[in-house]
C-alpha cells in the first residue's frame, strides 16, 4: 500500500500543478490543450493506481463480497468515465449490452476499476498499434452458454488472446514485459484488470462481441429477477 501511495504521490503533485498554469489567462491555446492532455494522462495513472490498490486490499481477503449488478449500468458508467480520455485518442465509446440480460454476481468496486483500467489500456494499445484517424472501442456484455454473462472490453487491438495472457501471467513480477505487441503502460493496465477480475471470479479470456475481438469476465447470473 505505501508502494502505491508513493506512486500516486507525484502524480497528484504535477495535476496541481498544470491546473495552476491552465487557469491562468495568458497561457496560449497550445498549453491549454498540452495540460488538458497531461492532466487526462495523469487521471489514468492514478486510475491504475487506485485500482493496484484495491487488488492489494482483495489478495488480503479470503473472498469479495458479491451483490447483484446490472452489468449495462456498469458499462454505462465506465463509458463516461473514459469519455474524456478516448476523445483525446480520437476514439468512440459504444456500450452493446445484450437484451434482458440476468442481473450478475459481482465485487462492484473490483468489477468497475477492472474494466476502467482494461478500457484505457485497450484506448492506448489500439492507438499505438493500427494506423487510423480514428478508432472504437465497444463496452460488452452477452449471455455465455452457460447462462453466465460475460463482459468486457472490445476493439481492433491485436496480441491480446488467451495463449499471450497465459505467457504474460507468468511473466507478472519479472523484469520482462508481459505483453509484448502492448505499449508499456497499456500492459501493465491489462494485467491489474486481469488479476482484479481473478480475485473476483475468473481471470481475463479472450472473446468477440459482434464479431469485434476483446477481453472480458465470466460472471455468473444473479439467481434474483430479471432487471426490466
Amino acid at each position: 500500500m505505501t508502494l502505491s501511495e508513493d506512486m500516486a504521490l507525484p502524480l497528484l503533485q504535477v495535476r496541481t500543478s498544470l491546473e495552476v498554469l491552465h487557469s491562468q489567462n495568458y497561457v496560449k491555446i497550445a498549453a491549454r490543450q498540452h495540460a488538458s492532455d497531461s492532466a487526462l494522462s495523469i487521471d489514468t495513472g492514478l486510475q491504475l493506481v487506485e485500482a493496484y490498490k484495491l487488488l492489494l486490499s482483495a489478495e488480503n481477503q479470503s473472498r469479495l463480497p458479491a451483490e447483484p449488478l446490472a452489468v449495462g449500468a456498469v458499462l454505462d458508467d465506465i463509458a463516461h468515465k473514459l469519455a474524456p480520455y478516448a476523445k483525446q485518442y480520437n476514439t468512440s465509446i459504444e456500450v452493446s449490452v445484450q437484451h434482458k440480460l440476468n442481473p450478475v454476481l459481482a465485487h462492484q468496486p473490483s468489477l468497475n476499476a477492472a474494466l476502467e483500467v482494461l478500457g484505457s489500456s485497450i484506448i492506448r494499445a489500439q492507438a499505438a498499434q493500427i494506423e487510423q484517424k480514428k478508432y472504437q472501442l465497444v463496452l460488452g456484455a452477452h449471455r455465455s452458454p452457460d447462462n453466465s454473462v460475460a463482459a468486457g472490453v472490445f476493439s481492433s487491438a491485436h496480441g491480446l488472446s488467451d495463449r499471450t495472457l497465459r505467457a504474460a501471467r507468468s511473466l507478472v513480477g519479472k523484469a520482462r514485459q508481459p505483453l509484448p505487441a502492448v505499449p508499456a503502460g497499456a500492459a501493465a493496465g491489462v494485467m491489474v484488470a486481469d488479476m482484479l477480475c481473478s480475485a473476483m471470479w475468473q481471470p481475463l479470456r479472450a472473446a468477440a462481441h459482434h464479431n469485434l475481438p476483446g477481453l472480458v469476465t465470466m460472471l455468473p447470473a444473479s439467481k434474483q429477477l430479471q432487471f426490466v
